[in-house]
């Protein structure tokens, strides 16, 4: 299981309203295990949990729902 980290524009409860269909979608057909939005950090972290998406398809998918994700860093982590 990776988790990648990106720096977002998604800076208020709106923008993760906007994108939470897209990534929501994504978590129940198991692409993604887990995402979350730092709301508390200034660079606004979105972290997501996956086995199957690369750091690019992640961002792809950000991108596709108006926001833009700059990759950060990736951790390995143990498969659930």
């Amino acid at each position: 299981m990776s988790t990648y980290h990106f720096k977002t524009n998604i800076n208020c409860l709106g923008c993760v309203t906007q994108i939470k269909p897209k990534l929501d979608q994504l978590e129940q057909d198991h692409t993604i295990e887990h995402w979350h939005v730092n709301m508390n950090d200034p660079e606004y972290l979105l972290e997501v949990e996956t086995d199957k998406l690369s750091a690019d398809e992640v961002r792809h998918f950000v991108r596709e729902a108006g926001f833009e994700a700059e990759f950060t860093r990736a951790s390995e982590g143990r498969s659930r």
